[in-house]
């Protein structure tokens, strides 16, 4: 079929990952309480399950409306990795930076104290928890996001209206996926700062190199959080 427009395509993948995104995590969390499952098992099987699910059909449904395979620039070599270990460094610098800037905007000591007792809890009574958690956070969520929100959503964005906004655009729309998902602003500026940090990652040295270096800060942060929880 013929090429649709870049910012249609943005644009519809956006609200898609959104709607079900939400749908999934909030709609089978609420469903899970109700049936007295414990809601972090179902969030965690979303994020495992669920991210991978969401990005093949968005990924569908872009090549379906004209964009190439090739576009999202998935080329594995030893200096994709490299960079993307290297970025991930300058992203772990950049986000303690963010985070205190949050802390200052929105005051998180007492939300963190409570999401900390209530995770202590939930891993200290099923450790399976906190290895899923490490999997689906850490490593298969990154990895689908980065699909859809680099390799599809900015490659339309750059293509439509050019390098600064494509990437800058879609930082923001990364960070306001979360804040929408997550009900909550507390982590708006280090999301932020991280979504350009990807951007302009993915956008120089491809996704795989944008991929890693999600996948690094993800994974350390939730090694760290599961490590508080338990320690």
């Amino acid at each position: 079929m013929a090429r649709s427009n870049p910012i249609e395509i943005a644009a519809v993948v956006v609200a898609g990952w959104i709607v079900l995104e939400v749908a999934l995590r909030r709609g089978l969390v609420s469903a899970a309480v109700a049936v007295g499952v414990e809601p972090l098992l179902v969030d965690y099987l979303v994020l495992a399950i669920g991210f991978p699910l969401i990005a093949t059909l968005l990924s569908w449904y872009a090549l379906e409306r004209g964009q190439r395979r090739e576009a999202w620039d998935w080329n594995w070599n030893l200096r994709s990795f490299g960079v993307g270990v290297l970025a991930a460094v300058v992203g772990f610098g950049l986000s303690a930076g963010a985070g205190q800037i949050d802390a200052a905007l929105f005051g998180l000591e007492g939300m963190n104290g409570a999401i900390g007792e209530r995770l202590t809890n939930a891993f200290e009574s099923a450790p399976a928890l906190a290895i899923l958690f490490l999997v689906g956070n850490g490593i298969i969520a990154p990895i689908a996001e980065e699909q859809v929100w680099r390799g599809i959503v900015q490659t339309e964005l750059v293509e439509g209206w050019g390098v600064v906004a494509g990437i800058g655009v879609t930082a923001v729309l990364f960070a306001c996926k979360h804040v929408i998902v997550d009900l909550s602003i507390l982590r708006l500026t280090t999301l932020l700062t991280l979504g350009l940090v990807f951007g302009v990652v993915r956008h120089r040295w491809g996704t795989v190199s944008s991929t890693v270096t999600h996948v690094l800060i993800n994974t350390v942060s939730s090694a760290s959080i599961v490590a508080v929880a338990l320690l």
